[in-house]
């Protein structure tokens, strides 16, 4: 029951969260993004390189959002809005320092799989939006559960890892019928 309770209390505040949004704005939102990362590319790989290293940057928050939010469940204690913003932005620095470091194995990693994988421009643009969709509503979601500490207590009743389970399940969902309703060529 807990459980049950606890999904559909994530179901709501998902639906929430991307209920009004305008896909023109997301839309308009990414393309700048794209094309201000394929102004500054010196060549076509450089630009993929440039969205590569931020689906890399994506990836390791989600670990971390996971993480934190995994602790906070297991505790049963939400950090108050200040406190987590600053726990994530420290995570962050330092994800961007380490992405920053391992940019040149990086880079030979996303240029084997160019090759290996025949990567077109428009499966890299799609992977960087969906991932930048996906973070975005990570970093929404999260906000919303400890601003609404008292009503999101009721998450602590589940099991954590199920939780994250089916928070990760509506990310997912959601952000695959946001980028699937944006053009982005």
């Amino acid at each position: 029951m807990a459980q049950e309770e606890a999904n559909k209390f994530i179901e709501n505040v998902c639906n929430h969260l991307v209920r009004n949004m305008d896909i023109s704005k997301v839309e308009q939102h990414f393309k700048e993004t794209i094309a201000m990362q394929r102004e500054s590319a010196q060549s076509q790989f450089d630009f993929w390189d440039r969205l590569m290293v931020n689906m890399l940057y994506f990836t390791e928050n989600a670990q971390v959002w996971e993480k934190e939010l995994l602790k906070m469940l297991v505790n049963k204690q939400w950090l108050k809005p200040a406190e987590l913003e600053e726990e994530l932005l420290m995570h962050q620095l330092r994800i961007r320092q380490q992405v920053a470091e391992q940019i040149d194995e990086a880079k030979k990693l996303f240029h084997k799989q160019y090759e290996k994988d025949g990567l077109v421009e428009e499966d890299i643009i799609y992977d960087y939006a969906y991932s930048s969709a996906g973070h975005s509503m990570r970093m929404d979601l999260i906000t919303v559960l400890v601003t609404t500490a008292e009503q999101s207590k009721l998450l602590f009743n589940a099991d954590p890892q199920e939780t994250i389970r089916i928070m990760n399940g509506y990310i997912a969902y959601h952000t695959d019928q946001l980028i699937n309703r944006t053009k982005l060529k």
